[in-house]
């Protein structure tokens, strides 16, 4: 290779190794905003926390791996993703665990779960509506972790109904499901009570839920039950005194 050849590749060579260190000193590229998408449950500020960047840090040298495990420490983000708009904003895209019900762990103190069964809290205090299950056991359980319970696959069918009901807007109406007797669930609103079964047409159960409830404006007052562990086309409201 000529020598006027190997002094061009050099010059070249150096100058993106130039270009690419004032890039990173630059205060250009120091990350000035941080914006937050897709959290509704979570706030803002634990998710900036979390993230903890300094005002100085360049946009291009993040630990993209730290600030993932900062964030998901927090149990109701499922996952999160960045990306960036150069010279200096951060976007965060969470993507969070709902909850679906809760089950009181002793008088007074209540574990609140996602749709699969994860512990995501303990409280002694109810703000969201949500339902309860009645008759749930378990042997123990751990925050960020499913509960474990005596029998995985009835409780894998519990959750499932706890889904359709989100599924179908219906999850903050409902009040109980009691789950003592697994082939026997029972989803009550406020006095009403629907008598499901198993997971047998569990979709189809939950729809005629939402439809009677839609077709009965007073359900919140009404003491009654309907019986619809088996689908067929009419089914009756036995009124309770």
């Amino acid at each position: 290779m000529k020598r006027g050849l190997k002094f061009k590749i050099a010059m070249v060579i150096g100058g993106i190794a130039l270009a690419l260190v004032l890039v990173l000193v630059s205060p250009i590229f120091h990350v000035r905003e941080v914006v937050v998408l897709g959290n509704h449950r979570v706030c803002e500020t634990d998710i900036k926390a979390r993230l903890n960047i300094a005002g100085n840090s360049n946009i291009f040298l993040i630990n993209w791996g730290n600030a993932r495990r900062a964030i998901l420490g927090n149990l109701h983000i499922e996952d999160v993703s960045f990306s960036r708009e150069l010279p200096g904003r951060l976007y965060v895209s969470i993507q969070e665990r709902r909850l679906s019900a809760y089950v009181e762990h002793e008088p007074g103190s209540f574990l609140f779960l996602d749709e699969n069964g994860r512990v995501l809290e303990i409280r002694n205090y109810i703000t969201e509506l949500l339902p309860r299950l009645d008759g749930l056991q378990f042997t123990r359980f751990q925050l960020g972790e499913i509960l474990e319970v005596s029998d995985e696959i009835n409780f894998i069918n519990i959750m499932q109904y706890t889904q359709l009901l989100t599924l179908h807007g219906l999850i903050n109406q409902i009040t109980h499901i009691n789950v003592s007797d697994p082939a026997n669930i029972r989803i009550l609103v406020n006095y009403l009570e629907f008598h499901v079964g198993g997971i047998q047409d569990a979709d189809a159960k939950v729809r005629t839920i939402a439809e009677k409830l839609y077709r009965l404006p007073n359900a919140h007052i009404i003491r009654g039950f309907v019986d619809i562990r088996e689908i067929r086309s009419e089914y009756f409201l036995v009124l309770l005194q």
